[in-house]
């Protein structure tokens, strides 16, 4: 029987059933033995969440580098500076490091069919090793860049929250303190967070406001649902820039009114 192509043996890595003879033959065949643990090795480290990898030594790129420039059908070996240390993916220790070729001693009448067909798997195994460790250092080293690229971007969160204004929301009739809220702009974004005391809106509703300074005008900025803490509402940067700077919880009614009911809970001044 043939050896399994590079797609059987990664399914079988993944847990995929595979025909009783393939199954048999990767068993008793030492590379493709080889190669489905390499390959069930690097599905396992990167599956772990945090991956303990080794770097190979500096053999390893030798090997590989000796391997393409020995076969012309591999291709090339690419070019490093002559400063540049070569750095293979941090890999999981993989068996199925490829080894180099032994050479076959030459006679007068070349090589007998049997000793052709020998090394050409030998040369199918190596090859074989050689694709799936390739391909195995390959998804470890973009498995190393994820973890860096996760840890840089998570480290890095951007300009902290700055509190521009704030105020305490205070009774009318008592001036007793119910809550407060706070101008809070974050990555170009302006919020008013709004946070109080349960407040009973008696069988309506709380709504928030904004009032001008001057009194007569104001705009609404949302509804304060009962029982969320630090609700948040965005708000433009004109509307404190002209004025609006009075906070206002009011009782409403489900009465389609739009406008304020003139039961005004708590409020507070903003001060920047």
């Amino acid at each position: 029987m043939t050896h399994p192509d590079d797609d059987t043996l990664a399914a079988l890595a993944l847990g995929e059933t595979a025909s009783s003879g393939v199954a048999e033959h990767v068993r008793g065949c030492p590379s493709c033995s080889d190669a489905l643990a390499s390959v069930r090795d690097t599905i396992t480290t990167l599956r772990t969440p945090e991956p303990e990898l080794v770097t190979p030594p500096s053999s390893v790129w030798d090997a590989v580098t000796a391997e393409i420039d020995r076969d012309p059908a591999l291709g090339s070996a690419p070019d490093l500076p002559s400063d540049a240390t070569p750095q293979p993916a941090a890999t999981p220790r993989l068996s199925a490091v490829p080894q180099p070729a032994a050479s076959a001693a030459s006679t007068a009448s070349g090589p007998s069919t049997g000793d052709h067909l020998a090394d050409q798997r030998a040369v199918g195994g190596r090859r074989r090793r050689f694709s799936l460790a390739w391909v195995a250092g390959a998804a470890a080293a973009g498995l190393v860049v994820g973890v860096v690229g996760a840890r840089v971007l998570g480290d890095d969160q951007g300009p902290a929250a700055v509190t521009v204004a704030t105020t305490s929301l205070d009774t009318l009739d008592t001036q007793q303190v119910r809550g407060s809220a706070d101008v809070v702009r974050h990555d170009g974004r302006l919020d008013l967070t709004v946070s109080t005391q349960p407040i009973n809106p008696d069988g309506g509703y709380l709504e928030v406001w904004l009032i001008n300074k001057d009194l007569k005008r104001m705009v609404s900025v949302g509804v304060l649902e009962p029982g969320e803490e630090g609700q948040s509402f965005a708000i433009p940067q004109e509307l404190l820039d002209q004025g609006y700077v009075i906070v206002d919880i009011s009782r409403e009614g489900f009465d389609d009114a739009p406008q304020h009911s003139g039961d005004s809970v708590v409020r507070g001044t903003l001060a920047t």
